[in-house]
């Protein structure tokens, strides 16, 4: 059974969407209630024809085009280990059963869901397993694995759990789907393209005093190792620091403070850059700039799903269904 259109819900900046494009596929609708974030989506597809249909927990599928692939990084705040994890207490929690609600009435072949690692041990994994079933009850063969984005094509270390459900009447068994196999790890040097966004004489101040010389780190680190080291990522946390060599820390929507040294200089990590991290390319970084803040960028990559790790998976799926040619 041949694939063409997916429907990209809980779309953000279109992670997902670059993804499955990527695999040739055509998105038919999208769904977002993020003002800002629908405004850079926008910006980053501009010769897309279909509609944003705003919040999906209004969706009628009655009225809708009809479409092969649900995919849908559905919101993780309630889930995630840094926040409360109120899991399905919270309203952005729920929004998993009314994407139930939309594959048992809509019925596309495949569905892709994307979340953070920490919903598989939310409540003692109740919650990961309740979701599971019921997947599996509205009538999908679901698999899941954790993936990490570091492992398929940019140097960056993000840990997500991806569902994959078949319809059942596809006949989709263990033995016939098999995840992307992790590719070799990449230069950070690709990524990385300072400009004007070097450190500020008084952030370098503010910088040595706060990460370097508190109580906690003064005399760990040296200032003049840290300029040394080429490309190095540098990651404040409160009043931590955190160095990495030739790999970007999980980008989060509502973290500050990640730097990069780079010919003895430090910069601060731009919103574009960070679009690049997340598999945009730097013709999608060339339709935002100077329409999207630095700041909103920075937030709605953190927030966004690769488009490499959804690319690989979605040639997964292409190949199952045409026989693993």
């Amino acid at each position: 059974m041949e694939l063409k259109t997916f429907f990209d819900f809980c779309s953000g900046i279109g992670g997902g969407r670059l993804g499955l494009e990527n695999c040739d596929l055509e998105c038919i609708g999208s769904s977002d209630t993020s003002r800002l974030a629908n405004i850079t989506y926008e910006l980053l597809f501009p010769n897309k024809n279909n509609k944003n249909y705003g919040d999906l927990r209004k969706f009628n599928p009655k009225i809708a085009p009809k479409f092969d692939i649900l995919i849908a990084g559905f919101p993780c705040q309630s889930f995630s280990v840094i926040g409360k994890q109120t899991g399905t207490k919270d309203p952005r929690g729920q929004i998993i059963y009314y994407l139930m609600n939309i594959l048992e009435n809509s019925k596309p072949q495949v569905f892709i869901l994307e979340n953070v690692k920490g919903l598989i041990s939310h409540d003692g994994g109740k919650t990961f397993k309740e979701i599971i079933l019921s997947l599996s009850k509205i009538g999908y063969s679901v698999f899941y694995r954790v993936l990490n984005s570091i492992d398929y094509g940019v140097p960056h270390m993000r840990q997500r759990v991806f569902i994959v459900g078949f319809r059942e009447d596809l006949n989709i068994g263990t033995q016939d789907f098999s995840w992307p196999i992790p590719q070799g790890r990449v230069n950070i040097a690709d990524f990385l393209f300072p400009e004007d966004n070097e450190m500020s004489p008084e952030d370098k101040r503010w910088f040595y005093y706060k990460y370097l010389n508190n109580e906690k780190n003064k005399g760990k680190f040296d200032i003049n190792n840290i300029l040394n080291q080429e490309n190095l990522i540098v990651d404040t946390r409160m009043s931590d620091l955190r160095l990495y060599i030739n790999r970007m820390p999980t980008l989060r929507a509502h973290r500050d403070g990640i730097y990069y040294v780079r010919n003895k200089k430090m910069y601060y990590l731009t919103g574009a850059e960070a679009l690049l991290f997340q598999g945009f390319n730097h013709e999608h970084v060339s339709r935002v700039k100077n329409k999207v803040t630095n700041r909103n960028l920075l937030m709605q990559a953190g927030n966004a799903m690769t488009a490499n790790v959804v690319e690989e998976i979605g040639k997964s799926i292409l190949k199952t269904l045409s026989g693993g040619k």
